[in-house]
This record gives C-alpha cells, sequence and structure tokens, in this order.
C-alpha cells in the first residue's frame, strides 16, 4: 500500500501546478493549497484543503496491497455574502483534478513508489454556510492506484 502521506502531498502538488499556469486564472494562492489536517492560526480566503480519506486493496492473495483504490476529497472555503466564491473555487477544483495522472517516487523508508490511473470525479457538494460568512463546498475522487516499485 503507498503513503497516505505521500499521495496527499502529489494531490496538493496538482493543485499547485494548476494554480501556477496564469491560463487557469485560478482564485486561491498556491500558499493556501494545504491538508485538510492544517491547523495553523495564518491563512486567508479563499483556500483549499485536501483530505485523503480511504485506501482499499484490490484483488487477493500476496499481491492485493499492490493495487488499491484511492478516495479523497478536496474542500474551497470561501468568505463574504454570497457563496459564489466558494462555488468558483470548488470548480476550479474539479477543473484541476479530474482527469490528473499522479505519481511519486518517495524513499524507501517513506513507502513505495506508485502512479494512479486517471483521476474520477465521484460528487461535487455545492457550497454550504458555515458561519455568518464562510463558505465550504466538497469535491470528491475516486482513483486506481498501483505500485511501480
Amino acid at each position: 500500500m503507498i503513503s497516505h502521506a505521500s499521495f496527499q502531498e502529489q494531490v496538493i502538488n496538482n493543485l499547485v501546478d494548476w494554480t501556477a499556469d496564469p491560463l487557469n486564472d485560478a482564485i486561491v494562492p498556491a500558499a493556501e493549497i494545504r491538508e485538510s489536517q492544517y491547523q495553523g492560526t495564518e491563512f486567508t480566503y479563499p483556500n483549499i484543503r485536501v483530505d485523503v480519506r480511504t485506501q482499499v486493496p484490490e484483488g487477493a492473495g500476496n499481491c492485493r496491497t499492490k493495487i488499491s483504490i484511492e478516495n479523497f476529497a478536496v474542500a474551497g472555503y470561501s468568505e463574504g455574502d454570497s457563496s459564489l466564491e466558494c462555488e468558483r473555487v470548488c470548480f476550479q477544483i474539479g477543473e484541476a483534478m479530474f482527469g490528473a495522472q499522479l505519481e511519486d517516487t518517495p524513499t524507501p523508508a517513506q513507502g513505495p513508489a506508485w502512479r494512479t490511473e486517471t483521476v474520477n470525479l465521484v460528487q461535487y457538494n455545492a457550497p454550504r454556510r458555515l458561519t455568518e460568512k464562510v463558505w465550504r463546498g466538497e469535491v470528491i475522487f475516486r482513483c486506481r492506484v498501483k505500485e511501480t516499485s
């Protein structure tokens, strides 16, 4: 099985790379794309948080951990009177991740090298109000991951 930390890092890197392309007119700055467990107090809106959820092995026998299904969610947050900005952030999350292919070659101590097949969009949850002016939307993805080493 692959490391959740490695997978999360590559999802974040993919989103950061997508925002760096001026043709994408990204709303969220790269510095505001972090893991969902981020507990710092220094952040701004809008922002994006990546939540790696479950990794389910496929198959049977000794090789069942070599291929797995990775489920993850990416949430967009904004602040304002309307959910419109959060809606745009979530749309851009979908644009950046749907169809992406991720890979990593971590050190042996960090886990095996891996790559994904195409990332599929599973569900889009429209923005909902968290507090008086804070909005949260979420896009859920799934992909097959194969160890390559």
